[in-house]
């Protein structure tokens, strides 16, 4: 968690792994400010450049697979679906894309994301990627047909503790006539991601375990701020609470690990614990 604070606030990746991740966090705060990609097969291979250049095979960056892959159970190592073959990936791609142009606003949004991330995953049409461009895509998808706070939901946590469920009813689409069972998989796995984020996002019960309000109120405002570093002077103090009072205020958090300092007294500044919210969330789930 305190190697990708370091990232996110600017520090340069030091391995390919790293990479990765940083530039998916790129492309998730991208979409959480409204930058979705379009759904065009040059947009698509372009994304795939994006968050791959340099971390896999040079010949597989960007362009769709020249050979047949699988998708592999990897616990058993056997063949869980065979996927489109190359000569084909480039058509039923395109054919996908203008599936979702012509009838993204015909159903509801969960659902044309359930269809269109079952017929992604079942063209698997890159060598490697699919499954982390193919969830990108899934979320911009939501992103695009207006629900604009989908980046903030745990999507892959409900896969990935529903994985056997996940494959199982994506395999039921494998006709690619029936959507029934992995639409309504689908649907409940986001609703529970909303309400997953939405408990996580809810620090009432935090806020209220400490008993001055001076406390509270400071904590209310930390909570509600970018996360940055701050001084005692950056509270705008609207109760007009003394300064011993906010000094006190200020050493109860610390003292509780919510937050971390560093400098003097007079020079000294604050911020959340790098793993405070981290810690607290893991309490929960």
């Amino acid at each position: 968690m305190n190697r990708a604070r370091q990232l996110v606030e600017g520090e340069a990746p030091a391995t390919p792994s790293e990479t990765g991740v940083f530039r998916l966090a790129e492309a998730y705060t991208g979409l959480s400010q409204g930058k979705v990609p379009r759904f065009t097969l040059k947009d698509v291979l372009g994304t795939h450049r994006h968050l791959f250049e340099g971390i896999m095979e040079r010949e597989h960056v960007g362009v769709l697979k020249p050979e047949q892959n699988y998708i592999i159970n990897a616990g058993s190592g056997a063949v869980r679906f065979v996927p489109t073959p190359p000569e084909r990936t480039e058509e039923e791609l395109t054919q996908l894309l203008m599936w979702y142009a012509e009838s993204r606003f015909t159903l509801l949004p969960p659902i044309i994301a359930a269809i269109f991330f079952a017929e992604f995953q079942a063209i698997h049409p890159f060598m490697n990627g699919n499954g982390r461009l193919g969830r990108f895509l899934n979320v911009a998808i939501l992103v695009d047909l207006g629900c604009a706070r989908a980046p903030l939901i745990p999507m892959d946590t409900r896969f990935f503790r529903t994985s056997d469920h996940y494959y199982d009813y994506l395999g039921t689409t494998n006709t690619g006539e029936d959507y029934y069972h992995w639409t309504r998989y689908f649907v409940q796995q986001t609703r529970e991601a909303y309400k997953a984020a939405a408990k996580q996002a809810n620090l009432a019960p935090l806020v209220s375990g400490f008993s001055k309000e001076s406390t509270r109120r400071l904590l209310r405002w930390v909570l509600s701020g970018s996360g940055d570093w701050f001084s005692r002077g950056n509270y705008p103090n609207p109760r007009h609470y003394s300064q011993p009072a906010l000094w006190a205020a200020l050493d109860d958090l610390k003292k509780a690990g919510v937050l971390e300092a560093q400098g003097e007294r007079r020079g000294r500044r604050y911020r959340l614990r790098s793993r405070f919210l981290a810690d607290v969330y893991a309490r929960r789930f």
